[in-house]
C-alpha cells in the first residue's frame, strides 16, 4: 500500500509528528509518496528520501514557525497603531430597533437590515437567540 500525499506540509504540523506518522506506516508495511515533493518516495528503502525527509520536515516547521511569529508582530503592531481586530461589535440599540421590527412583521428582512445597518445572519442569529429565551423563561 502507498499512502499519497500532495505536499508534506499537509500531513503533519510538527517534524516530530511526521517523522512518527512517517514510521507508523513503515512499521504497518506502507509507504509514503508526495505529489509535490518528488524527493518524497519511501516504495523503496532510500536513505537519501529518509534524509531528505527529516531536512525538509525541519524546514518547513521552521517556515511555520516563522509565519506565526510574523503574524504575531504584525497583530501586535497594528494594537499599538490603535487598529482592532475582529468582527466590528454590532450596536444593540440596533439590534432592539430591528428586533421590534422583524416582530411587526410589516418590513421586509432587506428593508430592516437595511434600516438597522445589520446583515440578515446577525438579525436571525438574535432572533433564533430571542426564541430560545423564550422558551427557557417557559419551563
Amino acid at each position: 500500500d502507498i499512502v499519497v500525499v500532495v505536499d508534506i506540509t499537509r500531513i503533519s504540523r510538527s517534524s516530530k509528528d511526521l517523522l512518527g506518522l512517517v514510521d507508523e506506516i513503515k512499521e504497518k508495511g506502507a509507504s509514503i509518496k508526495s505529489l509535490k515533493d518528488t524527493w518524497l518516495d519511501t516504495t523503496n528503502s532510500n536513505p537519501y528520501s529518509t534524509f531528505l525527509l527529516t531536512v525538509m520536515s525541519g524546514l518547513s516547521q521552521l517556515e511555520r514557525e516563522l509565519i506565526s511569529s510574523r503574524t504575531k508582530e504584525g497583530l501586535e503592531s497594528a494594537r499599538k497603531r490603535g487598529k482592532v481586530g475582529g468582527r466590528p461589535k454590532v450596536d444593540n440599540v440596533n439590534i432592539q430597533r430591528a428586533l421590534i421590527l422583524y416582530e411587526d412583521k410589516k418590513l421586509s428582512i432587506n428593508d430592516i437590515c437595511t434600516m438597522c445597518g445589520i446583515s440578515k445572519n446577525t438579525l436571525y442569529n438574535y432572533v433564533r437567540k430571542e426564541k430560545s429565551l423564550d422558551e427557557f423563561d417557559k419551563q
